[in-house]
């Protein structure tokens, strides 16, 4: 079985197409998915997911998305962090928390004041985090290897739908106890990707879809669902030359180990 660890199932592209999206993802052997958060608005909407898809092991992330970091940025973490002590037993991860500089930059200071305080509240809570990083890896590892020393080691989690090379998997390693979120964009440019993943230790790899986005490449066209991460596993599969069922279970354990999920 394997476990998408990153998907906005709460999306509403999906509200008329539950019985579908719950059956595929079953018969493709997905039977577990995280929902990572984004704002303030997401959060009551992660908890109807779980009833809606009464048949999935749902488990939920709580954050301020980089993209989502405005003028009342402190008051939204203010609010989110709420939220979290009210039921912190049900959230597995903080997330998605990160750097995007792809459309706008000049948020880039509040960006990392935002960041820092919930790295910060990821080792004082013991979760891991999911990093969103687009257009950003240069302006990330000094907060995250800062970070991690100010914590001495302590700061775990997973960089969501990695797009960097070699020089960028050997830096998060050398963070400590971090993973690679891969996705639909792998099956997208082979002839880039593949040299990349060959490099990314197996048991370090967790797979995730993030739809309704990055839909793989046989289904173009298409809104991104859990039941399309069997492509992505296929495709790592076949870069990494191990059987399908090894794969699921390395990967399910990695996400375990990480999540405890």
């Amino acid at each position: 079985m394997f476990t998408d660890t990153h998907c906005h199932l709460y999306d509403e592209v999906f509200e008329t197409r539950k019985d579908h999206i719950q059956a595929l993802a079953l018969e493709n052997g997905v039977n577990r998915i995280l929902l990572p958060n984004i704002d303030v608005n997401s959060l009551p909407k992660m908890d109807a997911v779980a009833a809606n898809y009464p048949l999935l092991e749902i488990r939920k992330m709580i954050g301020l998305h980089p993209c989502y970091v405005k003028e009342d940025w402190a008051d939204q973490l203010d609010q989110i962090e709420a939220w979290y002590h009210q039921k912190p037993e049900e959230f597995c991860a903080v997330g998605e928390i990160g750097l995007d500089l792809y459309w706008d930059q000049s948020t880039l200071a509040i960006q990392i004041e935002a960041l820092n305080r919930q790295l910060d509240w990821s080792v004082a809570c013991n979760l891991p985090i999911a990093l969103h990083v687009r257009s950003s890896f240069k302006e990330l590892f000094p907060v995250l290897e800062a970070a991690q020393e100010r914590h001495n080691g302590k700061i775990r989690g997973v960089f969501h739908c990695f797009s960097g090379g070699k020089k960028q998997i050997n830096r998060a390693l050398r963070l400590g106890e971090f993973y690679f979120g891969l996705g639909g964009s792998i099956t997208y440019n082979r002839s880039a990707t593949d040299p990349v993943i060959k490099n990314i230790p197996t048991d370090r790899i967790v797979l995730e879809t993030d739809a309704p986005y990055l839909t793989p490449t046989s289904k173009k066209g298409q809104k991104n669902e859990p039941g399309f991460l069997l492509e992505v596993a296929q495709t790592i599969s076949e870069i990494k030359g191990v059987s399908l069922e090894e794969l699921a279970e390395i990967t399910t354990l990695n996400a375990e180990k990480l999540f405890g999920a």
